[in-house]
């Protein structure tokens, strides 16, 4: 797992979180879908937060994160 692919998982959640977080505080969104979105984003913020941790430049593999 390089880098730059863990930082794009990352960047895409938090950005769709927010997209969200911005709908529907217009009133754009119904807050189920909001909390939908969030609710499918955290793990995969998560999830990439701790790939891009334990990943390094140099090596293309999958690291253990662990429970």
């Amino acid at each position: 797992m390089n880098k730059q692919y863990a930082l794009a998982l990352m960047l895409v959640s938090a950005v769709s979180a927010a997209g969200a977080l911005a709908l529907n505080y217009w009133g754009i969104l119904p807050f189920w879908a909001y909390a939908a979105v969030l609710i499918a984003g955290f793990p995969l913020f998560l999830l990439g937060l701790g790939l891009y941790w334990m990943a390094r430049e140099g090596e293309a593999d999958m690291p253990f994160l662990g429970y």
